[in-house]
């Protein structure tokens, strides 16, 4: 993987964007590389937290972020009510104005 010093950040995020629209044995193999380039500031934590969403869903589990929405709908998210301080925490908008764009409303069951 390369790091900023090799590439520029529009470079970096084409192949983040790849590796999140691959397919999920692919995105497992190369998310211990995304998690180190989120470390050393190549990546956005928002990039983390979309692609590790994706890979739970793609082990059948809930996610984190709520960054998954398939026909309208928002994917199983863990722990609910929490949601908003992990997002927080990756530098991402609440949940509630996040589903805006999607015109889906949050509720906590």
């Amino acid at each position: 993987m390369p790091t900023l010093k090799d590439v520029s950040q529009k470079q970096m995020n084409a192949i983040w964007l790849g590796l999140q629209h691959t397919n999920k044995k692919t995105r497992k193999k190369y998310f211990p590389q995304i998690e180190k380039a989120v470390n050393n500031g190549d990546l956005s934590k928002q990039q983390y937290a979309l692609m590790k969403d994706r890979m739970l869903i793609d082990e059948g589990k809930s996610q984190l972020y709520g960054s998954q929405i398939k026909n309208g709908k928002l994917y199983k998210l863990d722990t609910p009510n929490k949601v908003n301080e992990r997002r927080k925490e990756m530098g991402m908008k609440p949940i509630e104005q996040y589903l805006k764009n999607f015109n889906i409303e949050f509720k906590i069951e």
